[in-house]
């Protein structure tokens, strides 16, 4: 039986940009010695890839929803401030995917549930890679990127189902941290469509609930000193104002947000995971010191390095698929997520209450184990 789009996309049940010198000596995150030139540049365009997958289901959503989510919604109070009757309020201020990320905690695959097609309503020139002039990656990118989901009744269901029984919406953004975003940076650099701040939205909203004790400020923030493509949405020479509108722990942690997620695709997992098997666990280790993007030499230890990486497995979830788990476990950013989640689970170091429970059938993923 063939998928309709029809009722917000309802289908039946069973069913690089060109190359440039993109990080320069003085602003490439390290630990001890420079990272190479050239692995730091891959890494730029492999977190450009994935910030564009976030902000293209999110431009290829569409804000109607089918008969039973409209139904279902209904019964919600209207979006609001922190403290809405329940979670079915952000619906629609949220998309299904990441309704669903929320709703459960973590990934699913939902293969047989969802079909993605072309999405035909994708201005593609405000996206990133409307550079691109050679056809054969512009096609590719098209193939992976520009699509929409059409979710099963059933999902749409039970996402509302579950967020019925959750609290309504724990993350209101300071005004006064707002209005610096939107009047001193450049956030739009990165995504012309507004799917850049759906992205910061649902990172400080997943933070709010469920990393307890930690600012989601940190998530709304996180890519204000330093995006993936190399773009900076802040002059660093603002950095003193942005500074007065934080608490020093988070002014911290979201100057090193952009160095650490960098060093973490890089090279900084992988030894993580090496210093665990040959030593049984990381009790030793004391931090990290690195370089971020503006220079700035800073170190996370202790609580505040795990704190961090707590922040990078919550970021990553908006990055991963929602389907076909068992062809994409070599995707770099599915074995990021499973590898990390792993990590702090067997250190008893997962602060943040993300769950992989629901992918437990996987093969070579289960449980993210």
């Amino acid at each position: 039986e063939e998928a309709k789009e029809g009722e917000g996309g309802r289908i039946p049940e069973g069913q690089g940009l060109k190359q440039r010198h993109l990080v320069r000596d003085r602003v490439m995150a390290r630990t001890h010695t420079m990272l190479a030139t050239w692995t730091a540049a891959r890494l730029a365009c492999s977190r450009a890839i994935g910030h564009s997958r976030c902000a293209l289901h999110s431009s290829a959503r569409t804000r109607g929803l089918s008969s039973s989510a409209a139904a279902a919604a209904a019964k919600a109070s209207p979006v609001g401030g922190a403290g809405s009757d329940s979670a079915l309020s952000l619906l629609g201020a949220l998309d299904v995917r990441r309704m669903a990320l929320i709703c459960f905690r973590g990934p699913t695959d939902f293969e047989g549930k969802v079909k993605e097609i072309e999405n035909k309503d994708l201005d593609w020139s405000k996206t990133i890679f409307h550079t691109h002039t050679n056809p054969i990656v512009a096609a590719m990118l098209k193939a992976r990127f520009g699509q929409r989901p059409l979710w099963a009744d059933s999902v749409v269901a039970e996402v509302c189902e579950a967020a019925a029984s959750l609290p309504g919406r724990q993350f209101c953004a300071d005004p006064a941290i707002k209005d610096f975003m939107v009047n001193e940076c450049e956030f739009k650099n990165e995504h012309a469509d507004g799917g850049f701040d759906d992205h910061l939205d649902f990172c400080a909203e997943f933070a709010a609930r469920y990393f307890p004790g930690s600012s989601p400020n940190v998530l709304h923030l996180h890519s204000i000193c330093g995006v993936g493509t190399n773009l900076f949405p802040m002059d660093f020479a603002k950095l003193p104002m942005l500074e007065g509108l934080l608490t020093g722990r988070e002014f911290l942690h979201v100057q090193a947000f952009p160095a650490v997620q960098r060093l973490l695709f890089v090279s900084l997992l992988k030894a993580l995971r090496a210093e665990r098997k040959a030593r049984g666990g990381l009790g030793a280790l004391r931090g990290v010191a690195f370089t971020t993007y503006h220079g700035a030499k800073l170190s996370l230890e202790g609580g505040d390095f795990w704190e961090q990486l707590n922040y990078q497995l919550i970021h990553v979830l908006d990055f991963l698929p929602v389907q076909r788990w068992p062809s994409q476990r070599g995707d770099p950013t599915v074995r990021f997520f499973v590898q990390l989640h792993q990590l702090l689970r067997e250190e008893g170091r997962l602060l943040a209450d993300v769950r992989a429970d629901r992918l437990a059938g996987v093969p070579g993923v289960g449980g993210a184990g």
